[in-house]
C-alpha cells in the first residue's frame, strides 16, 4: 500500500514508520523544521521492544497536491483536530485532479470526535475513515526522534459502510497486523470515538493543568473524583450528537483507565512545549454538547477555564 501521513509527530511518526517496515510506500507530510530536517535526515522511532530508523519521502502539503492522487492508497491525518478544515480543503482540491473514480480513502487518527464530519464537508463520505489509538504513548523527543511505549490499538471504521471500503479497511487491518500492533474495525466508529473522548476529556486538561501524569491522580481519592466527573460530562455530552452514552459507559471508561499504565498526556506535553492546545476539540466539544440540552458541565468548564486562563498568561510572558 501506497500511504500519505500527514504530521510527523508522535502519532504520525509512529504508524508511518511501522507501516514502512512492513514493506508500504509511506510519505509524511510535515511542515516547519520538522520538514526541512526529515528532508535530509533519518526519522527515529523508538519503542522499548523496537527501533525503526529510516530516511522516509518527506513533502510538504504543496508538494503533495502536486502529484497524482491515484498513485496513493490512503491519506492518514495525525496532526492536531484544528488543523483538519485546512487539511482537508488542500486535499478536495488535489482529488479533483484525478481522472477516475480512484482516489485515496482519508483517515483520521486524531483526538476529538469532530474530524470526520469535518472531513466529509470536503471529501467524499465513502472515502472518509474514522479512526483512533489506544494504549500508546508516543512524544516526540528531539527532532527526528519520536519514542513510544505501549501496546497499541487501532481502531478504524467508515462512516457510511460500502463494499469497496470495507474490501480497503480489511486489506488496511491485513497490513497492521503485520506490524507488532493489534487492529479492529468497528461498525460504530462514532461511539468508540465518544468513549476516547470520555478517557480524553477526563485526564487530558487536569493533567496538564496540575501537571502530574494520570496514575497518581487517579489514585488520590480527591483528584480521581474530577476525572470521574469530567468523563460523566461527556457521556452526557454524547446524547446530544445521537450516540447516547450513558454514566454506565462512563462508570466504565473510568474503571478501565484505572488499568491502564499512567500516562503524560498531550496536552501536558503542549504545554511544555509552547504549542495551541486542542481545548476547544476536546473540552469544548463537551460543553457545546451539554449546553444543546440545557445542561451545564461544571467539572469540564472549571478545568478548562483554568488551563486555557494559565497557559494564556505563561504565552504572554514569553513574549
Amino acid at each position: 500500500m501506497n500511504i500519505v501521513v500527514i504530521g510527523a509527530g508522535g502519532i504520525g511518526a509512529y504508524y508511518g514508520m511501522i507501516l514502512h517496515e512492513v514493506g508500504c510506500g509511506i510519505t509524511f507530510v510535515a511542515r516547519g523544521e520538522n520538514l526541512v530536517y526529515l528532508k535530509e535526515n533519518k526519522l527515529k522511532m523508538t519503542h522499548p521492544n523496537y527501533i525503526i530508523e529510516d530516511k522516509i519521502n518527506t513533502l510538504s502539503i504543496e508538494e503533495l497536491t502536486a502529484l497524482n492522487p491515484e498513485n496513493f492508497d490512503a491519506v492518514i491525518i495525525a496532526t492536531k483536530a484544528m488543523s483538519t478544515q485546512s487539511i482537508s480543503k488542500s486535499l478536495a482540491s488535489w482529488i479533483e485532479k484525478s481522472s477516475s473514480s480512484k482516489i485515496p480513502y482519508y483517515i483520521s487518527l486524531q483526538n476529538g470526535v469532530e474530524n470526520e464530519d469535518v472531513m466529509c464537508e470536503y471529501y467524499p463520505r465513502d472515502f472518509v475513515i474514522g479512526g483512533l489509538t489506544r494504549l500508546i504513548v508516543s512524544h516526540t523527543v528531539e527532532l527526528g526522534h519520536v519514542h513510544c511505549s505501549g501496546e497499541v490499538q487501532t481502531l478504524v471504521g467508515a462512516l457510511n459502510h460500502t463494499n469497496e471500503n470495507n474490501v480497503f479497511l480489511e486489506k488496511l487491518k491485513t497490513t497492521l497486523d503485520k506490524t507488532q500492533t493489534t487492529t479492529f474495525i468497528c461498525e460504530n466508529i462514532k461511539l468508540e470515538l465518544w468513549n476516547k473522548l470520555i478517557i480524553n476529556n477526563g485526564v487530558n486538561a487536569i493533567c496538564a493543568l496540575i501537571e502530574e501524569e494520570s496514575g497518581p491522580l487517579l489514585e488520590n481519592e480527591k483528584t480521581a473524583k474530577l476525572i470521574y466527573e469530567l468523563m460523566r460530562e461527556a457521556a452526557l455530552a454524547s446524547n446530544a450528537v445521537g450516540v447516547n452514552l450513558s454514566q454506565a459507559d462512563a462508570d466504565k471508561m473510568f474503571e478501565l483507565m484505572k488499568t491502564f499504565q499512567s500516562v503524560k498526556p498531550s496536552m501536558w506535553v503542549d504545554t511544555q512545549n509552547n504549542r495551541d492546545l486542542e481545548l476547544d476539540e476536546i473540552c469544548g466539544v463537551v460543553i457545546k454538547n451539554c449546553e444543546k440540552q440545557g445542561i451545564d458541565a461544571p467539572y469540564t468548564r472549571t478545568i478548562a477555564t483554568i488551563l486555557e486562563y494559565t497557559y494564556n498568561r505563561k504565552r504572554t510572558k514569553l513574549v
